[in-house]
């Protein structure tokens, strides 16, 4: 193990790689992607991997390699230090020769969505903005722009442009560049689908928008401008989570290269691979927690390599070596995006509900791959989702295999423990915050209030039968269900003191006050018995909680408590519910005047 004092520090993670660099913090090397586009003549390459996997660090890497500007005091910047030591260096001249020798073009599209087009091209205005920094200042003083010109750039620097001007911003700035520095530019490209992704959920939701494609449109003219037959562009790089080839945004491209999950390269870029975390845990004397690590952040497969989510990894090494003990092991992606896709899939697609839940559970499935896909296609094509749900990094690829149309298809699987979270968490969302509230409940509390044994039990299966099976099934499961339910017709009060305990639920509608108690046969409890597919037996379990349940509402003297309670109870009707799985069974205990 190194000595502590002697440890690179593990700071708070950034997506500057110079601040990596100056703050002597731990960085993979990955600075032999730089080589990979170079000698493999990409003039332009579009890398796709999921959120949080390290392609914005890998862009800005790009840029310190590549980049030709200058300081405040107009002094050239040298960048050739940040990269001693690292692979890169042994690269070359071939590939050396092209360091420090383009101005580049640096935009992102992550904030670049809105509920209107109008919103949409504002935000767009602002990442513009922010790509003139580093060169709009020298391109105004130059005096080599036409009158005009100089005025859109002032637009542009002030994100005032027309939608007119704007689309033709990286056609226009290359140019500009090209006619002040005598150079070729390199453009990079960040999470350049987003706004695509955000207007498809927004279309999803409303149908007679026409926010997608306009959005296409736009975002399809300003990428076609800087990036189709460019002779200012010396390299491109575009990243997102999917290559969206349907929506002509690549349409006329010099022969893109393009790097999906699904495509075999010689090494990970983004990632890290098994050797890298290694490294990394005997550096900080963490191998140990080697296998814990693997579990929650391991999984993904990318050029029959091991690959590791780099974001929520650092995010848990960075606990354990701050001493966070067991906290520092959680679901960090969840914490980084919405769930939308998955809660629209689990809500309008009942037959995707079960084989996600096969999934969870460790299972595989057999889906189609459409590389060329269409955000749009998940509005129209239901099983799009499983391609959508594999390049964004909810699934890993187990095995690829062509059909017999020879189409492609993939063995899908769960990647690791964090993800099967962030799947349960979209289920349980869809569950507690959409399923549940759009269940009429009428005719649950008009049983409750007829005292109708069959009726309550055949509605609360039928709500039952709408869950998916990846719940933990336990009291609390049902409790929150029930909670749910009757908070739709009355204002149901949970684990509140009554006579000599706490009842589960009790909720007061008119003059009438309904007690419940509720118990549950877990999974659990069925696997030690042995009667997981015995119904004589489930039906016996079930009956002996009902017993507990009644027995418990007559030594805690609950009934005594309501009345207390709730004066205006001039009624109560007391039950006892038990739960096993998606079954139910009822027990009318006491009615009481």
């Amino acid at each position: 193990m190194s000595d502590p004092q002697k440890l690179v520090p593990f700071r708070n993670q950034s997506e500057s790689f110079t601040a990596f660099k100056d703050n002597g913090t731990y960085y993979v090397d990955k600075t032999d992607f730089i080589r990979y586009i170079i000698e493999n003549g990409y003039e332009i390459c579009v890398c796709t991997r999921p959120r949080r996997f390290g392609k914005t660090l890998m862009l800005r890497m790009l840029q310190t390699f590549f980049e030709y500007a200058f300081d405040r005091e107009g002094h050239l910047i040298d960048n050739r230090r940040y990269f001693e030591g690292l692979r890169v260096m042994d690269a070359g001249e071939r590939v050396l020769r092209h360091m420090g020798q383009y101005p580049v073009i640096s935009i992102s599209f992550k904030d670049v969505s809105g509920e209107t087009y109008e919103k949409t091209v504002s935000m767009l205005n602002d990442a513009v903005c922010k790509a003139c920094v580093p060169h709009g200042k020298w391109l105004l003083e130059s005096g080599k722009l036409s009158s005009s010109h100089a005025e859109w750039l002032q637009e542009y620097m002030e994100g005032t442009a027309s939608e007119e001007k704007l689309v033709k911003f990286l056609g226009l700035y290359t140019q500009w560049l090209q006619a002040v520095f005598g150079r070729k530019t390199v453009i990079l490209l960040d999470e350049y689908d987003v706004p695509l992704q955000q207007a498809a959920i927004y279309e999803y939701h409303h149908p007679k928008s026409d926010l997608f494609e306009k959005t296409v449109h736009l975002i399809g003219k300003l990428i076609s401008g800087g990036f189709k037959s460019n002779n200012n562009l010396a390299f491109g790089i575009i990243t997102g989570c999917m290559r969206v080839a349907k929506e002509s945004i690549f349409t006329g491209m010099n022969n893109p290269g393009v790097i999906t999950v699904v495509d075999h390269i010689p090494d990970e870029y983004w990632g890290f691979t098994q050797k890298e975390v290694e490294d990394m845990l005997a550096y900080y004397g963490l191998s140990d927690q080697m296998e814990t690590l693997k579990y929650w952040y391991d999984g993904y497969d990318y050029s029959a390599r091991e690959v590791y989510n780099p974001w929520s990894l650092l995010n848990a090494i960075r606990g354990l070596v701050n001493g966070h003990g067991e906290d520092a092991i959680q679901p960090y992606w969840v914490m980084t995006s919405s769930n939308d896709i998955i809660d629209d899939m689990i809500d309008l697609n009942p037959g995707h509900r079960s084989d996600l839940a096969l999934l969870m559970k460790g299972e595989t499935k057999w889906v189609p791959i459409y590389q060329d896909l269409s955000y749009r296609d998940l509005n129209r094509r239901p099983d799009a989702i499983w391609s959508f749900l594999l390049y964004t990094g909810y699934l890993k690829s187990v095995n690829l295999r062509k059909n017999a149309d020879d189409l492609w298809e993939a063995e899908v699987a769960v990647p690791n423990r964090e993800i099967a979270a962030v799947m349960k968490s979209a289920m349980r969302h869809w569950w507690q915050d959409i399923c549940i509230p759009a269940i009429s409940t009428q005719a649950l509390m008009q049983a409750f209030l007829n005292q109708d044994i069959d009726a309550i039990e055949t509605e609360l299966i039928h709500v039952l039968m709408e869950s998916v099976s990846v719940f933990d099934y336990n009291e609390a499961f049902y409790h929150g269900m029930l909670m749910g339910l009757l908070s739709s017709v009355c204002l149901p009060h949970s684990n509140e003191e009554q006579g000599e305990g706490r009842p589960d639920i009790v909720a007061i509608v008119g003059r009438k006050a309904i007690l419940l108690e509720i118990k549950c046969v877990t999974p659990k409890m069925l696997r030690e018995a042995g009667a997981e597919e015995d119904r004589k037996k489930i039906l016996s379990m079930m009956t002996a909680r009902l017993d507990e349940a009644e027995h418990q509402i007559d030594l805690q003297r609950y009934t005594d408590g309501v009345l207390i309670h709730y004066p205006i109870a001039r009624e109560i009707c007391c039950y006892a519910l038990c739960f096993c799985r998606k079954n139910c069974m009822a027990r009318l205990i006491e009615e009481k005047l």
